[in-house]
């Protein structure tokens, strides 16, 4: 199962997991331009059921993106040679 991993950082700290990317960059942005955090990176990830642990977890895939406040917007850069939108 894949799914979306975001966090959003400065001054304040915020994540979540979205099935949706889409979803999940605008939760990050949203956090941006409330002006809640500086910062935010989305990141895809498999869902990692645990078998000798049983514990679950997210193995991340490094296909993402981060982002920054560009004035009035938030730029995205991908972090795994992803065109930004």
């Amino acid at each position: 199962m894949l799914v979306w991993l975001w966090e959003a950082d400065g001054p304040g700290r915020f994540r979540g997991v979205s099935e949706d990317e889409n979803a999940a960059r605008l939760a990050a942005a949203e956090c941006i331009t409330s002006g809640r955090a500086e910062t935010a990176a989305v990141e895809a990830a498999s869902l990692v059921l645990g078998v000798s642990s049983l514990l679950d977890c997210y193995q991340r895939t490094g296909t993402g993106w981060t982002a920054r406040r560009c004035d009035r917007s938030v730029h995205w850069t991908a972090l795994a040679g992803r065109a930004a939108s």
